[in-house]
């Protein structure tokens, strides 16, 4: 369709006044994206009421190919939470990591493919023990959520999975736990190490607040899994709050595990000084981890909050 569609399968816009920019200069929106295929910018023609919003002639673009082929894995702020059963999907979707927006496919992808090979090497731990997702997915919910093992059963005919969880006590195996009974965090990042394990070369993977109901050192671990994901050719897309997921990318790379040029912060703000506009400014890393530039406003309330105790 030769238009804007504002809803669909990974997002629910609204109409085209949910989306103007409430100080916009002119009712027009835009859109453009820069790739190594080349430069592009699209505008569309505003129609309030309407959710497809018609493109508006000529585009301006120097793309030589088809942009957006690769595989795209998103999951959003909203993932599964514990319950008895969750929804299955059908086996073509599953192929192409089609998780669903909250991640509840995941579970029967880890199910069916769970002794599949982790295709990227650098985000295989333990390489002695295995490279099957299962395995590695194991290994990582201990660095994550220290002593938690995963298991998922899936039901064909009645079309559900189940969720439950063994703890790893000493040498000892506890009894399986219900989803319900165990922590929210546990089950709220499962679908993220599922997607980022078994994400390949050229995959782009878009994650919402990844470190929600995480304890802070499972977040810092969440983001040297991101770096690693990202080292082996994963294209990751995070928002996040939590600057342990950063220091998590910054530890990445003093530790070489991933260059800082390969890593891109950018932190979005209004400028008071200047109407308010929408601006930003992307701190680099460097070798050591440090950034080359702290902006008031990132991240920065643990040394405010400091300050004020001393």
């Amino acid at each position: 369709m030769n238009g804007l569609i504002l809803n669909g399968r990974y997002v629910q816009l609204g109409n085209g006044q949910d989306v103007l920019y409430e100080k916009a200069s002119e009712e027009l929106l835009g859109l453009g994206f820069r790739s190594d295929l080349g430069d592009a910018w699209f505008e569309y023609n505003y129609i309030p009421d309407s959710d497809i919003l018609p493109i508006k002639a000529p585009s301006k673009t120097d793309v030589g190919g088809e942009p957006f082929q690769n595989r795209l894995i998103y999951l959003s702020a909203y993932r599964i939470e514990p319950k008895e059963l969750y929804r299955i999907t059908n086996e073509d979707e599953l192929r192409n990591h089609e998780f669903g927006n909250s991640g509840e496919f995941a579970l029967q992808y880890l199910s069916l493919y769970g002794n599949e090979a982790v295709k990227n090497p650098y985000v295989i731990l333990q390489k002695d023990a295995g490279n099957g997702l299962a395995n590695q997915l194991k290994f990582w919910m201990d660095r994550i959520a220290p002593g938690v093992m995963a298991g998922v059963t899936v039901n064909s005919q009645l079309r559900t999975s189940e969720l439950r969880y063994e703890f790893v006590e000493g040498k000892e195996k506890t009894n399986s736990y219900k989803s319900m009974n165990v922590g929210f965090g546990i089950t709220y990042v499962l679908p993220l190490i599922i997607a980022l394990l078994s994400a390949e070369s050229g995959d782009i993977v878009v994650l919402e607040n990844p470190e929600a109901h995480i304890h802070p050192a499972g977040q810092r671990m969440l983001g040297e899994l991101m770096a690693l994901a990202g080292h082996g050719g994963v294209q990751v897309l995070a928002e996040t709050h939590s600057d342990h997921i950063i220091n998590g990318l910054r530890l990445a790379v003093k530790n070489d595990n991933i260059s800082g040029d390969m890593v891109n912060l950018v932190f979005f703000y209004k400028d008071d000084t200047d109407s308010y506009r929408h601006k930003y400014v992307s701190p680099r890393i460097a070798p050591d981890g440090r950034l080359d530039v702290w902006p008031d406003g990132f991240l920065d309330e643990w040394d405010k909050a400091l300050y004020e105790l001393i």
